[in-house]
């Protein structure tokens, strides 16, 4: 039986969507109405997702094995990010403060899993097609989640865990784990 590497990759991204959709209802903390940045945010993913989707159905596929990669990538951290946090963190855009630091799974590596995972999702796109839009809006969508981590960061640092965040800031990188080399 051949498989076709287009269904594989929109299986894949479909796969990513989904559970991305599911933590945004299910998983982060929200409030009972949403805000203005949330919904905005959500029709910028949703209008991102259906490109992304689009450009895996009408374009050849280009680094496929890349492309699947990272689709595997970003679902596995995301996954590893919602195995830690069980629930306990506010959704992007809600203007919510978290009141603990994760330091543990995917945080020993990165501040920011989730939108690392998001990110990772979206270059699967635009590896996966090599268009453009599919670029442009997977841009668009790392700036939107760059302003939330800042604001986020800017709360841990004017809050009460202001010097355990430096510390931890200080170690970990924001979205790409530091590489430490020891020269001895």
């Amino acid at each position: 039986m051949i498989v076709h590497i287009h269904s594989v990759l929109v299986l894949s991204a479909c796969g990513c969507f989904g559970s991305f959709i599911w933590g945004m209802v299910r998983h982060f903390k929200r409030p009972t109405r949403p805000t203005r940045a949330m919904m905005a945010t959500g029709v910028a993913a949703a209008l991102t997702a259906l490109l992304h989707l689009a450009g895996l159905c009408l374009r050849p596929a280009s680094s496929v094995w890349l492309a699947a990669g990272l689709y595997a990538a970003g679902l596995a951290l995301f996954w590893w990010a919602v195995a830690v946090t069980r629930g306990r963190l506010a959704a992007c855009g809600t203007g919510r403060r978290s009141l603990l630091i994760v330091k543990r799974g995917p945080y020993a590596f990165v501040r920011h899993p989730f939108y690392a995972s998001y990110n990772l999702v979206w270059l699967a796109g635009f590896v996966a097609t090599s268009w453009w839009p599919v670029a442009a809006t997977a841009i668009l969508m790392a700036v939107i989640y760059e302003k939330f981590a800042r604001e986020e960061e800017k709360a841990y640092v004017d809050g009460d865990f202001a010097a355990e965040y430096w510390e931890y800031r200080n170690t970990v990188g924001k979205y790409l784990p530091r590489i430490r080399m020891r020269l001895h």
